[in-house]
């Protein structure tokens, strides 16, 4: 419970309608977590406008509203004690991420807070990170794409990043528990809608940039924009005294604009150029990869139970975190290697086939080229590529990953992904377009992704390799008018378990 007058001062407020001198017992832009007494934020969205659930809102007993225009007759049902108070503000996100920082007395001050933003790699990344701070004896949470790990605790991840309310809310509940580290996915929508807004990073990483999310950013500019936020804002207004890092990429063209933007300690790693952590004969298998790791505090053999070159950038990127907070090479070789599967990245789907079946969140053009990339360097007889896009997104990527497909593939099989409100045949369409650019025909299309992927497994022989891209660890797939239940894996295994008990009988 906080006083709401110890609240408002830094948010900037513009009216006050009603009394300030009460108590508040929670703070949410979603009506359908109002409690009795909280404060409710209405946001206006992308798609929807929050003011239109002030109603459920006061129903459920708020007893605050924070709103950037002026709402007439706050009245709340008579059980939650009359009219509820009116604050108008100029940026409700921003002051629901201030307010919610304030509210849980800055959770972040408490941990050690790392950030990893960039289009690919930073669900992988995560992972490795985890394990090479939790072999160094941290407490360690991790939020990201495929849920919100809270040590045994693990909750779904409805978005990436969570909303800043939800966001402070987790970090006080670690805080409570004596977490000491939290490994962060920040997306480029947290850093441009304020999510991450309060919360102060000790560290952050760059993977890297290529084409996503424009049809929110609009363009590849205003995309790194995006995400060079994270890094200008490290150190600034900081209320701890460990030293920011900023850990980047310097193989990815992108990084010189995020060397110019930061005041932290810069640490590079990198393949190619000469960073200050690189990695050097690589070599790969259908069960790990090895490289030697090369830095100013020695060298180290490492043996990563993760496949494709790209993995290795992943593995440079965690390794130079920890480096960079003090961790030992032998700490993060034992920590690297002990890292376990990543749902959905990378996934081999074993029923004793004959040939290698692999599940993969593969959904731009960038990360389709590094994946088909690992996989012929797998050299299988062939690869057989199942994917489709996203609808309601960037459109532009569409034909980009359709070159990709049949450029790296043998043969590929265009398929659906989530269409959410789009005609999938026009999707496929779009990816044609691409396709057609090439001049190739080793392709067919199959709308149905489980017929589609059936027919790559049917087509599969003796040592060819079925890469099944776009959907990773997701268990759903979103049309229209309905979600249902479909997870890429479960679908191979279905399709693989039939096909071996009938090779056997």
């Amino acid at each position: 419970m906080v006083r709401l007058n110890d609240l408002l001062p830094p948010i900037g407020v513009k009216e006050i309608h009603g009394s300030t001198e009460l108590s508040v017992e929670g703070i949410t832009c979603d009506s359908r977590q109002v409690k009795p007494d909280y404060i409710f934020v209405a946001i206006s969205g992308y798609t929807e406008d929050g003011n239109y659930y002030i109603p459920q809102a006061l129903e459920a007993g708020a007893a605050v509203v924070i709103s950037s225009k002026r709402i007439e007759k706050l009245t709340r049902p008579s059980r939650w004690g009359g009219s509820a108070t009116q604050i108008v503000v100029e940026n409700p996100r921003k002051v629901l991420a201030k307010l919610a920082t304030i509210f849980y007395n800055h959770p972040s001050d408490k941990l050690n807070i790392i950030g990893i933003t960039g289009t690919n790699g930073k669900t992988t990344v995560s992972y490795l990170t985890e394990a090479i701070f939790k072999e160094n004896g941290a407490k360690v949470g991790v939020l990201g794409t495929i849920a919100y790990r809270l040590g045994e605790k693990i909750l779904p991840a409805p978005i990436t990043t969570p909303q800043s309310s939800d966001l402070q809310q987790i970090l006080r509940k670690l805080v409570n528990e004596k977490f000491s580290t939290v490994v962060m996915e920040v997306s480029s929508h947290a850093l441009s809608l304020d999510r991450v807004e309060g919360c102060e990073f000790d560290s952050a990483i760059f993977t890297n940039l290529s084409r996503e999310h424009l049809d929110f950013h609009k363009s590849i500019e205003e995309y790194l924009e995006a995400k060079i936020k994270l890094f200008s804002i490290l150190g600034k207004d900081a209320r701890k005294e460990r030293e920011k890092l900023a850990v980047l990429n310097l193989d990815d063209p992108s990084t010189e604009k995020i060397i110019q933007s930061t005041e932290a300690k810069i640490i590079t790693y990198g393949i190619e150029k000469k960073a200050d952590v690189v990695a050097k004969s690589i070599k790969l298998n259908l069960e790990k990869t090895t490289f030697t790791l090369l830095s100013p505090r020695g060298e180290v053999k490492i043996s990563l139970p993760l496949i494709g070159k790209y993995n290795v950038y992943n593995a440079l990127a965690a390794s130079t975190v920890a480096l960079g907070q003090g961790i030992n090479l032998d700490i993060i070789k034992r920590g690297l290697e002990k890292v376990p599967s990543i749902p959905g990245r990378f996934e081999k789907i074993d029923c004793g086939q004959p040939f290698t079946v692999i599940v993969d969140y593969a959904h731009t053009d960038e990360a389709l080229r590094e994946l088909l990339h690992a996989c012929r360097e797998l050299k299988p007889r062939q690869i057989i590529t199942v994917f489709g896009c996203g609808g309601d997104r960037d459109r532009g990527k569409r034909p980009l990953m359709g070159e990709v497909a049949v450029d790296l593939s043998d043969y590929v099989l265009v398929t659906s992904d989530n269409p959410r409100s789009e005609d999938p045949e026009r999707i496929a369409l779009d990816i044609e377009v691409g396709i057609k650019r090439k001049g190739k025909s080793n392709y067919q299309t199959i709308i149905d992704r489980f017929q589609a992927i059936e027919k790559a497994l049917s087509m599969a022989e003796k040592g060819d390799l079925i890469a099944i891209a776009g959907k990773g660890h997701e268990d759903y797939q979103l049309f229209k008018d309905r979600r249902i239940h479909f997870d890429d894996r479960e679908v191979a295994r279905k399709i693989l378990s039939e096909k071996m008990r009938f090779k056997k009988e």
